[in-house]
């Protein structure tokens, strides 16, 4: 019987998985992530939660934009279907808005990277952290080291998924399909130097006009994050970590949930993975595996 690509990787990915069990420390695999602050002149988006009406443009554009099912359903939360989503918070001036855009945010020091035992999570020299769908083994480890719990595993296709900071979209010369449906001016897509400027000087402001625990979110984080944002109160109760943390040994909990992930791949049925593979191979010669 043949193996074809993603068979082939499937297989190594539960090689990887089992080289994990048998003793890779979690801490060990982070110190390979990438560090430093997104470089100059890189793309980036920008959220100011004081200008969001909480409308779900952003999510509805985004469903459309990735051909993502249930397009008009609300879900409180990102997982494998809903890639962008908004948590709905109270104002903290009644001129103030105080709802958070929730997505993936391509952390510079992206723990899905770190811990992902094929390699389908990747960062992008140009910061865009993405989930090579050929390659994953819809493991689950990203899901769980996630400090922002953004990637989801997919019914539909089995691997994990999430927001790709529309890079088709980027290199056909367009903008994220959110940032262009924004009716409020709340997500504005430009160099990240230029939009972090913005964002201070909106804080600055915010703090002289009702909102004197306005913030900046996103320069420091995780070694920077290509998604910033504008918060009229500090983050925590909007549903984002005040101090978020890369998969470490102090995210022992979360790794031996992945590693009895692992364990339940590894012991399932080898004939499970090529199930796919022989009945591909039978439709295209019109043999009846019945028969």
């Amino acid at each position: 019987m043949g193996i074809n690509r993603r068979t082939f990787l499937k297989l190594s990915g539960l090689v990887a998985a089992g080289s994990l069990v048998g003793g890779i420390s979690p801490g060990a695999a982070a110190q390979n992530a990438p560090a430093g602050i997104p470089a100059l002149g890189a793309k980036a988006m920008l959220n100011d939660s004081s200008k969001c009406i909480g409308c779900l443009s952003c999510a509805i554009a985004c469903k459309k934009a990735n051909g993502l099912p249930d397009t008009y359903q609300y879900s409180p939360v990102t997982n494998g279907s809903t890639w962008t989503t908004v948590k709905f918070g109270q104002p903290t001036d009644k001129s103030l808005k105080n709802n958070t855009k929730i997505q993936c945010m391509h952390c510079n020091q992206a723990s899905c990277v770190a811990v992902c035992p094929t390699g389908a999570a990747r960062k992008r020299d140009d910061g865009i952290v993405l989930i090579d769908q050929e390659t994953c083994i819809g493991c689950g480890y990203c899901v769980l080291a996630c400090p922002f719990k953004v990637p989801g595993k997919s019914e539909e296709t089995g691997t994990a998924r999430k927001c790709t900071f529309c890079e088709k979209r980027l290199g056909e010369g367009k903008i994220t399909a959110c940032a262009e449906a924004c009716p409020a001016g709340a997500i504005e897509f430009g160099n990240y130097d230029d939009l972090m400027a913005k964002a201070q000087k909106r804080v600055e402001l915010l703090k002289t006009n009702g909102a004197p625990n306005a913030v900046v979110y996103g320069q420091k984080e995780l070694g920077g994050l290509k998604v910033i944002y504008v918060m009229p109160e500090e983050p925590g109760a909007n549903g984002i970590p005040g101090k978020p943390k890369p998969a470490t040994g102090d995210s022992l909990l979360k790794w031996f949930s992945g590693l009895a992930m692992a364990g339940f791949l590894v012991s399932s049925p080898l004939r499970n993975i090529f199930k796919a593979d022989e009945e591909a191979v039978a439709g295209s010669k019109g043999v009846n595996k019945d028969d």
